[in-house]
């Protein structure tokens, strides 16, 4: 087998590639993609024009595929942390066969995760938030019900991409999880929206009054949702 280095340079619309050809017996031609770079592998005796045609052919797959790759690239980079409350903790990989997480001090470490599972890193840190959600909020909820006329019902965790809470006619109430990377003033702020809904099932002046006695720093809290609420989607 021999490999030439960019053999050709394939311009895309995220930028050119480099695309290099391997010459291998075989009876197809073969497209492979990996690290931003595209090998062209077919039999020895297909011609370069051949070649070029097949691979202006597959060019709008490549793309696809090449900004694929570079997104799960810059995902990766992006998780090397976890804000947990605010702060960002360092993510430390570990191996092992169970895929679990646990908070040692400052660093959260993912065990059983290989370098490069983007899906597999997301899905065990989620799961992880999930659990310490579950404390936070029910401990955060008897902190205010003690203030609250009227009682809350049943607390659930949310996974809703375009709520942070909601409460029913019934009194029970549902957080997103992903308010576990947000500041805990931020956690308070959505909780109290959500217990005032208990006397308001509206958003009247009453309503936000009821929210201000509860939580007095509600607009700024609401500020930073709007501004920093799409950062807490990194892990799911």
């Amino acid at each position: 087998m021999t490999s030439a280095a960019a053999w050709t340079i394939l311009p895309l619309p995220e930028g050119a590639v480099e695309v290099h050809l391997v010459r291998r017996v075989r009876k197809s031609i073969g497209i492979r993609i990996a690290d931003g770079r595209v090998e062209l592998i077919a039999h020895p005796r297909i011609s370069q024009a051949r070649l070029r045609e097949v691979l202006l052919a597959r060019q709008d797959w490549i793309a696809r595929h090449v900004l694929t790759q570079r997104e799960q690239k810059q995902q990766l980079a992006d998780l090397t942390s976890l804000s947990y409350l605010g702060r960002e903790l360092p993510i430390q990989l570990q191996g092992g066969q169970r895929r679990t997480a646990r908070l040692n001090g400052d660093v959260l470490q993912v065990c059983g995760i290989a370098p490069g599972d983007t899906l597999g890193l997301q899905a065990v840190v989620s799961v992880w938030l999930k659990r310490q959600a579950q404390l936070c909020f029910a401990q955060r909820l008897g902190q205010f019900a003690v203030h609250c006329p009227r009682q809350p019902g049943k607390l659930s965790l949310s996974s809703a991409r375009t709520r942070w809470g909601s409460c029913t006619a019934a009194g029970d109430i549902r957080l997103n999880w992903r308010l576990m990377q947000a500041p805990l003033p931020i956690i308070d702020y959505v909780l109290a929206h959500e217990l005032a809904h208990l006397l308001h099932m509206n958003h009247s002046s009453a309503f936000w009054a009821e929210t201000a006695r509860l939580f007095p720093d509600w607009k700024n809290a609401r500020h930073w949702l709007k501004q920093q609420g799409s950062s807490l989607f990194r892990f799911g």
